[in-house]
C-alpha cells in the first residue's frame, strides 16, 4: 500500500506516524511546502515575546521506515482517475508524479483579512502563521517600538502580550464590542481587557479598520474615526480553511466552507481523507458542522485519518471545542457553547458565574478562580464552560470536557468525584460550586 499526505503539519505529522504504526508493511510519502519539516505554530507569540527563541520552533521530521519527506515542494494536481500526485520542488523546479492508494489531505487553513480593510501599503503588515511571519514581526517590533494589532481572539490576545512583553507600545484593535467573541461571554471577556489594560496595553473595542496605510515604521491605521500611528501591523483577523487543492480535484465542500468528510473522514471520494483545519467537523453539543481550527482537533483527526488510510476502520465523533490561553498573569478558556451562542443556536439556556477559592486561603498564591456554566434550561444538560484565573484553570477545562462529550448534566457535575488535597485545590472545588448554583438556577424556574 502506498499513502501520499499532502501537507505536513499536526494533522498531517500524526497521520503519518499512525499510519506508520498501524500498517508497517505501507509506503508513505508526504509533500510540504514550507522548507522545514515541522514547527510549532501555537508557540509563534511566545517566541516573539522572548519565552522560546526562534530557532528552537522548528524540529527535523521523525526518522520513521518507508517514509519520505518532501520539503519545499507544492503539489499542482491530484489526478483522483489515475490516483496520482503531481508536485513540483519550488527551488529546483523539479516536476514529482507519484502513484498512491490513498491520499490524506491536510492542508490546513491560511489567514484571512476582511476585505473590508483596505491596505493601501502592505510594508510592515503582517499576519502570524509561520516561523518567518514570527522573525519578520520580532525584527520590526525591535526596530519601531509600536505595533498596532487588527483583532481581539487568540491570536491577536497572545501577540499583543508578547509584543508588549519586549516593551513595544501596543494598541489592539477589536471589531466586536468585547474581546474573544463567540468564545467568551461579556462578562469574563471584560476581564481579559482590563488584564491586557494592567500591563499597558492600549484596547480599542467595537471599532473596525478600514485602513491601513503609510510605509514601514510610519503606518497609519484608521479603526473607526480614529487615526494610530504606529510602526507595524499584525492582522490577527482569522484563518479560513485551504481548500484550494481540494476544490481543483473536485472534492466535495461543506457548507462552513471546509472540506466535507463522513464519520471516518473520507471526502466524497473513498480513497482520500482529509483531516486538519481544512475540514469541517461536527459539534457534539449542537450536532451541527463547524469549523475547529484548534491543534488539538487537527491532532485528534490526523490519528483517525492516518490509521483508517492505512486500513483501520476508527470513527471521529467530534469536538467539544476545548481551548485554554495563557498569558501569565491571567490564565482562560472555554469548552462547549457560551450563552450567546447557545442562544443563537435557539437552545433555551441559562447561565451562572461563580468566584471560589482555587485552593486554601492559607497557602501562598492562592487565588480565585472564576467559573461560568452554560446549561440547557429543560434537561440540565451542560452545554459550555468558562473558567479563568491566575492557574489551576488546564485541569477544570478538561473536566468539562469530558463531561460535554459525555452529555452530562449539571446534577452529574455536582456529584462528580474531583481529587483534593489542600495545597492543590480546595475540598469543595470551583466546578462543584459552579455546578451547585446552576442547579440553584434552573430549580426556580
Amino acid at each position: 500500500m502506498k499513502i501520499v499526505i499532502i501537507g505536513y503539519g499536526s494533522a498531517g505529522m500524526t497521520a503519518a506516524g499512525y499510519a506508520r504504526v498501524f500498517n508497517r508493511k505501507a509506503e508513505i510519502i508526504a509533500f510540504e511546502k514550507r522548507s522545514y519539516a515541522t514547527y510549532h505554530p501555537c508557540s509563534l507569540p511566545d517566541a516573539i515575546g522572548g519565552v522560546l527563541p526562534m530557532e528552537s520552533l522548528v524540529e527535523e521530521a521523525p526518522k520513521l521506515p518507508r517514509f519520505k519527506l518532501y520539503t519545499s515542494t507544492v503539489v499542482e494536481e491530484v489526478d483522483r482517475s489515475a490516483k496520482v500526485v503531481r508536485a513540483r520542488n519550488l527551488k529546483t523546479g523539479e516536476k514529482i508524479e507519484t502513484e498512491y492508494d490513498k491520499l490524506i489531505l491536510t492542508t490546513g487553513s491560511v489567514p484571512f483579512v476582511p476585505r473590508a480593510i483596505k491596505v493601501e501599503n502592505s510594508e510592515s503588515v503582517y499576519t502570524l502563521k509561520t516561523v518567518e511571519d514570527a522573525v519578520a514581526i520580532r525584527k520590526d517590533a525591535e526596530k519601531y517600538r509600536r505595533a498596532v494589532v487588527v483583532g481581539g481572539s487568540f491570536i491577536g490576545i497572545e501577540v499583543a502580550h508578547a509584543l508588549r512583553k519586549i516593551g513595544v507600545d501596543v494598541t489592539l484593535v477589536e471589531y466586536f464590542p468585547y474581546l474573544m467573541p463567540g468564545k467568551l461571554d461579556p462578562e469574563l471577556a471584560k476581564t481579559v481587557k482590563e488584564a491586557l489594560e494592567k500591563e499597558g496595553i492600549k484596547v480599542i473595542l467595537g471599532k473596525g479598520v478600514s485602513l491601513v496605510s503609510g510605509p514601514a515604521g510610519d503606518k497609519r491605521v484608521v479603526a473607526g474615526d480614529e487615526e494610530i500611528k504606529t510602526g507595524l501591523v499584525v492582522m490577527a483577523t482569522g484563518v479560513r480553511p485551504e481548500v484550494t487543492l481540494a476544490k481543483q480535484t473536485g472534492l466535495e465542500i461543506g457548507e462552513r466552507g471546509g472540506i466535507k468528510v463522513d464519520d471516518n473522514l473520507r471526502t466524497s471520494d473513498p480513497d482520500i481523507y482529509a483531516a486538519g483545519d481544512n475540514v469541517e467537523v461536527k459539534d457534539i453539543v449542537t450536532g451541527k458542522p463547524i469549523l475547529s481550527l484548534l491543534g488539538s482537533t487537527a491532532v485528534r483527526m490526523g490519528r483517525i485519518a492516518g490509521i483508517n488510510a492505512a486500513g483501520g476502520n476508527l470513527t471521529f465523533k467530534g469536538v467539544v471545542n476545548v481551548w485554554v490561553v495563557n498569558i501569565e498573569h491571567l490564565q482562560f478558556g472555554a469548552v462547549g457553547l457560551t450563552l450567546e451562542m447557545a442562544k443563537k443556536y435557539g437552545l433555551d439556556a441559562v447561565a451562572v458565574t461563580i468566584s471560589a477559592p482555587q485552593k486554601l486561603s492559607i497557602y501562598p498564591e492562592a487565588s480565585e478562580l472564576t467559573v461560568r456554566l452554560t446549561v440547557d434550561r429543560e434537561t440540565g444538560r451542560l452545554l459550555g464552560g468558562q473558567v479563568m484565573g491566575k492557574s489551576g484553570i488546564l485541569c477544570r477545562l478538561d473536566v468539562l470536557a469530558v463531561a460535554i462529550l459525555k452529555s452530562m448534566t449539571i446534577e452529574d457535575l455536582a456529584e462528580l468525584e474531583l481529587a483534593y488535597t489542600p495545597s492543590l485545590c480546595d475540598v469543595i472545588d470551583p466546578l462543584h460550586v459552579a455546578a451547585d448554583a446552576a442547579l440553584r438556577r434552573i430549580s426556580r424556574k
